[in-house]
């Protein structure tokens, strides 16, 4: 029996919509019968300040608001959480305080890439910028983590052939989705991902059927 529906939002950037992948874990989901809606507010480059203050054309706040949800995943911009810590938490701060108390929080700990920008001594795994964001929701309180970056690194130790990001060496590739859809789905729903199928159809804004995620 299909469980009571959830609504979910995504709020971030790139690294939140790149192959569809809220609409992934939605699929994911109610293949196992459960009833999640997910949405979400992202826009390319997106940080949490430009949520926040509306940039991009976001409205964040407004859909916040306006809107109960049952859980919402923050992302930040990638390199914030390491180069701009304050900032990042000031930002979630302000956006979370929108939520009421039942609303549960998670931060999207992202991955590690080739020429991550940061001058001084740059990461060389995603470990850095997980145990920063955990320690923001140590601050913030009732917070949990979605430990993406590590399941990246983890994944390459093992399968190096395989490619999780994109050309430009930043994004997530077809399987890097995947990947990060998997460990979503495993976080929010406390079921393993095996045996999830690996690819998904939908439709796109005009009725007509797209591949969201094959690997």
């Amino acid at each position: 029996m299909a469980q009571n529906q959830e609504k979910i939002l995504f709020v971030g950037n790139s690294f939140t919509f790149y192959w569809n992948l809220p609409s992934q874990v939605e699929q994911m989901v109610k293949q196992q019968l459960i009833q999640w809606e997910i949405t979400q507010s992202t826009a390319g480059g997106a940080t949490l300040r430009d949520h926040w203050q509306g940039n991009k054309e976001l409205k964040t706040k407004a859909v916040l608001l306006k809107n109960k949800y049952d859980r919402v995943i923050f992302q930040e911009q990638s390199t914030y959480p390491i180069k701009y810590k304050d900032t990042t938490e000031f930002y979630f701060s302000k956006l979370k305080s929108l939520l009421p108390p039942e609303t549960k929080v998670l931060l999207y700990a992202t991955w590690n890439y080739p020429n991550f920008p940061v001058e001084v001594d740059p990461p060389k795994d995603s470990k850095k910028l997980e145990l920063n964001l955990e320690d923001i929701a140590s601050n913030v309180q009732e917070v949990s983590i979605i430990p993406v970056g590590r399941a990246f690194d983890l994944f390459t130790a093992t399968y190096p052939e395989i490619q999780l990001l994109t050309d430009d060496d930043k994004h997530p590739s077809p399987n890097g989705t995947y990947l990060a859809a998997c460990v979503i789905y495993a976080t929010l729903s406390g079921n393993s991902a095996i045996g999830l199928d690996r690819r998904y159809e939908g439709k796109d804004a005009n009725g007509k059927k797209n591949i969201l995620q094959y690997c």
